[in-house]
């Protein structure tokens, strides 16, 4: 029972012994697995890239000047209409009317004018009988001053006429006009992209309110409107090439160029801390043959400046550090002296050697969507880690012991390349 009780001690003190030299005896560091790329010379095409709708570059929203019931609707949604081509009339029951009206207020004018200037002629004569009496004292100065009162009282009824008259005449001319506005006609040529009214509705017309018929588009010409950070427009000039992906064309590619660049800024979400301020682009697309259809979503990569030869890395690699973050280790002295400081961040990519890293401070140039320009801090050939996102974002520091991951297929790869950004 002894000899039991002591093999047992034996093996629970060995145990012991074993769990205390595991523990108190120098601890190897853990390696960080990251994927590693070289850094290397190549041609780099700086792209901005953004979101949008397709839409005719030339669109006509076609109304009516004048209300009334549309007798007549001559084309349906998706027509080809020909400039000037008869699209809707208006009913014209009503404008006839009022232009019978007026050409007989107008009629009427003329004879009042007629009547006037007859007056006129009769008093003028009067006037001068009247007068040549007075220069031979056969009449009285009162009688002159009465034929002078009726001459001027006749002028006057004359220039009243004529302003009857030509009153008269306006009011005809606009009611022509509103009689040839109740037909419409094509104000250029393209396809009816949309239609609001049926035949035997109402429309409003008026200046005051846009009571739409129907759109017309030219879709042989069309653009793109996207919106752009403050910081990606002022890298962007009229006239750069763009590259235009359309969702209903996912293996088809459309060329275009940049038209315009807005001036003033869109603001989203103001005086909030997700205020965000755009700018639009237009860019035109190049010809189509008339595939494309207004709203359909675009996406756009603007090129705005190229490298033929330069070093690049995976855009990824560049991170952000503080500079005190990338130094080495102070001594307990300096760490006394020091004081605490406010430090901007800086770019810096991890350059691999001999299983540790060295944080290096680069400047960069351009970028696309998945190379970054280092125009100071690197060379060729040297071994970047580039992944995986949170060794790069926080665990990397001066100094970490890494170990590279095994490779995996490059389908894997390409999906971190395309949603890595």
């Amino acid at each position: 029972m002894n000899k039991k009780r002591l093999l047992l001690i034996l093996v629970l003190a060995a145990a012991l012994g074993a769990v205390l030299i595991r523990n108190l005896g120098p601890k190897e560091e853990v390696r960080i697995e990251v994927q590693v790329e070289p850094a290397r010379m190549e041609a780099i095409t700086q792209v901005v890239t953004a979101s949008g709708k397709i839409r005719p570059e030339t669109q006509v929203k076609v109304s009516a000047d004048v209300g009334g019931y549309i007798r007549k609707l001559t084309v349906k949604d998706g027509d080809r209409v020909e400039q000037g081509q008869l699209l809707v009339e208006v009913d014209q029951e009503v404008y006839r009317a009022r232009v019978a009206e007026t050409l007989a207020a107008e009629k009427t004018a003329q004879a009042r004018l007629k009547l006037s200037q007859a007056s006129l002629r009769r008093v003028q004569g009067e006037e001068r009988r009247i007068r040549g009496l007075y220069r031979k004292d056969l009449t009285s100065a009162a009688n002159l001053e009465r034929s002078q009162a009726d001459l001027a009282m006749a002028q006057a009824e004359v220039e009243a006429s004529e302003g009857q008259l030509a009153q008269a005449r306006a009011m005809l001319s606009k009611s022509r006009k509103d009689l040839d506005k109740c037909t419409i006609l094509a104000p250029m040529s393209g396809v009816v992209i949309e239609q609001f009214k049926e035949r035997g509705e109402r429309v409003s017309g008026g200046d005051f309110r846009e009571d739409i018929i129907l759109t017309l588009a030219d879709l042989s010409s069309m653009e793109v409107e996207v919106e752009v950070g403050e910081r990606d427009v002022v890298i962007i000039s009229p006239q750069d090439e763009v590259e235009i992906e359309v969702d209903a064309y996912p293996n088809q590619v459309f060329s275009g160029q940049v038209k315009e660049i807005g001036n003033a800024g869109i603001t989203r979400n103001q005086w909030t801390e997700s205020e965000v301020t755009n700018f639009r682009i237009v860019v035109q697309v190049g010809k189509t043959e008339a595939v494309l259809r207004p709203q359909m979503s675009a996406t756009v990569r603007i090129r705005t400046d190229h490298r033929d030869q330069t070093l690049t890395i995976p855009i990824q690699s560049v991170t952000l550090r503080r500079p005190s973050e990338i130094k080495p280790p102070a001594g307990k002295d300096d760490q006394k002296s020091e004081k605490p400081t406010v430090e901007d961040p800086i770019e810096v990519v991890f350059a691999m050697d001999a299983g540790k890293v060295q944080a290096r401070p680069v400047k960069t140039g351009l970028s696309s969507d998945t190379r970054i320009e280092i125009l100071e801090g690197l060379e060729e050939g040297e071994k970047i880690i580039s992944g995986p996102y949170r060794a790069l974002a926080k665990d990397l520091k001066q100094g970490s012991l890494v170990t590279t991951e095994k490779k995996k297929g490059s389908k894997g790869r390409s999906r971190r390349s395309k949603h890595g950004r």
